[in-house]
């Protein structure tokens, strides 16, 4: 494949699966259908084991190796990919569509001075709908990741401090550079992980109003319902991320306070499935303060 006026490039796409396959048919459908000139290759990376190789036409299967997690599984992705004529690599999750145009969008979006990730509008079920991203960033001051989410903040072109991990599309140089996706994260918080390492190694992130997308949200993990298994491992990692330790200190902190305060109130007025999630969410926080020595790897 080489770059042309008509295929600047090409897309490497690389599809984390999980569950069922409906999804994921869907995710690989939107890929293939948009109509941007870019040529593009679809990896989906089979972390349930229950993608039979000829399931998803256009698209090739690859083993997860069981499942470790999002990032490993997107790491395993892009090594299939290899190192091509790519004006972009894309990443998302199987619960992801991506509307018409999507490809052209990323590919100049990447093409900006320093630009290394880049994400656009995210809808739930359907474009124009309800907005879930629309540019976001980190709140410093309690280690917490925020996101816009009204009409006008998806209009903008701009640099934000987020972009999340549900899709995304990355340069190749961007990523080499940092070495993807740390695998020490099974999921959720690696992807801001990610953000903050590509802002350390000095690239840009871009809000691109054209990369447009709908996420159902929360198809395989219960996300959207903040779910036991949810809460568990959002709180596992919530620390990790950032840097320097002493900051991580007052973060662990901090984040008692808050898990103390909210596991009382699902305890005292969710019920039983309140009781779970209360458990659920300090089970995560003890992991992750039995863990607050470690933090983000050193990239290369």
């Amino acid at each position: 494949m080489s770059g042309t006026a008509r295929d600047p490039g090409g897309v490497g796409v690389v599809v984390v699966h999980f569950g069922d396959l409906a999804p994921t048919a869907a995710c690989v459908r939107s890929l293939l259908e948009d109509a941007s000139p870019n040529a593009r290759r679809v990896v989906v990376v089979d972390n349930s084991g229950n993608v039979p190789a000829e399931a998803l036409r256009g698209a090739e299967v690859v083993d997860g190796g069981g499942n470790n997690g999002f990032g490993a599984a997107a790491n395993r992705g892009v090594a299939a990919l290899g190192p091509g004529p790519w004006g972009a690599l894309v990443i998302l999750n199987n619960d992801v569509e991506v509307a018409g145009g999507y490809f052209a969008a990323a590919v100049a979006a990447l093409k900006g001075p320093g630009v290394g990730a880049a994400a656009g509008p995210v809808y739930l079920d359907r474009p124009g709908g309800e907005l879930w991203y629309a540019g976001g960033g980190v709140n410093f001051l309690t280690g917490t990741v925020w996101q816009a989410a009204t009409a006008r903040a998806a209009a903008r072109e701009r640099r934000v401090g987020f972009i999340s991990g549900a899709v995304f599309a990355v340069s190749q140089e961007a990523w080499r550079s940092v070495g993807g996706f740390d695998p020490a994260y099974f999921l959720y918080n690696e992807d801001l992980d990610l953000c903050l390492r590509l802002r350390r190694s000095g690239w840009r992130l871009l809000f691109a109003p054209g990369m447009v997308a709908v996420h159902r949200l929360g198809a395989v993990t219960g996300s959207a319902g903040r779910s036991p298994f949810y809460l568990e491992h959002m709180a596992a990692t919530r620390l990790r991320p950032f840097r320097p330790l002493p900051y991580r200190l007052y973060l662990a902190i901090l984040h008692s306070g808050y898990v103390i305060l909210r596991g009382a109130r699902h305890a005292l007025t969710g019920g039983r499935r309140g009781r779970e999630a209360a458990r659920a969410l300090l089970r995560g926080h003890v992991r992750a303060l039995a863990g607050v020595l470690h933090g983000p790897r050193r990239d290369a």
